[in-house]
């Protein structure tokens, strides 16, 4: 399957989309949503391990959003056992578990870089202060030339700022891969690479989404985060619109 470019008004678009599928059977998408959130809770009381398989089986249940997605965008009826329709084929299941794997591999490194970015700094920081003669420090200080505060944390933002681009770079290839495998039947790592690919033609369009979802994000906080309820599902949903946009 080719990506395609679209226009950067499509961002928009796609959160349309995605709040029209969501109307049309509102009480399906929002069990289905319930059940999900119920599932992660769970996972999360089991020490280390709930959270390992959480990562892992996570493609098969947004798999189960974007096949019921598709269904309701042609016409037919939905109903809650959709969440699990990626465990119900085998060969989908093999690679949507497949993919969560390979995502929890990269969670793993992307902790170890920004472990390395941070720790590394923070040598460097102190390394840095322990060449200055302390005398100096104290003089440049009581003169207010300098702020101790920010020789500790100097590179940190830099640090902070590498490390979030290093970590959306890493996941523009994970963006797609889920509605790829579940809808278009690709290997897990085609459709990452796929992913990559629709990611890179469409920079606008995602930015455009990035950026409406950040004001939603902050209208759906005001009411004790309760507007969360609706927007995660309806950016779900927006999601396999985009989907639809670029690769069909």
């Amino acid at each position: 399957m080719q990506a395609k470019s679209v226009g950067a008004g499509q961002g928009a678009s796609w959160f349309s989309c995605g709040w029209n599928l969501f109307k049309q059977d509102f009480g399906t998408w929002f069990i289905m949503f319930l059940i999900l959130i119920g599932l992660s809770i769970v996972l999360s009381f089991i020490p280390f391990i709930g959270s390992l398989a959480l990562l892992i089986i996570s493609p098969a249940l947004i798999g189960g959003f974007m096949y019921a997605a598709s269904e309701l965008d042609k016409g037919n009826n939905i109903e809650i056992g959709y969440l699990f329709q990626g465990f119900r084929d085998k060969d989908r299941m093999n690679k949507l578990l497949v993919l969560g794997g390979i995502y929890l591999l990269v969670q793993i490194l992307l902790m170890v870089v920004m472990l390395f970015l941070f720790s590394g700094n923070a040598m460097m920081s102190a390394g840095e202060m322990s060449n200055v003669d302390p005398a100096t420090m104290m003089a440049a200080g009581e003169a207010g030339n300098i702020d101790p505060a920010a020789m500790m944390s100097s590179g940190m933002g830099l640090s902070m700022l590498l490390a979030i681009l290093i970590g959306l770079t890493v996941m523009l290839g994970f963006i797609y891969a889920t509605p790829l495998v579940m809808l278009g039947n690709m290997a897990p790592v085609e459709s990452i690479k796929a992913s990559y690919s629709a990611c890179f033609k469409n920079i606008l369009p995602l930015l455009v989404f990035g950026l409406i979802y950040l004001l939603l994000a902050v209208i759906a906080a005001i009411p004790i985060g309760l507007g969360f309820l609706i927007l995660i599902p309806v950016s779900i949903l927006a999601l396999y619109c985009s989907y639809k946009s670029i690769f069909h």
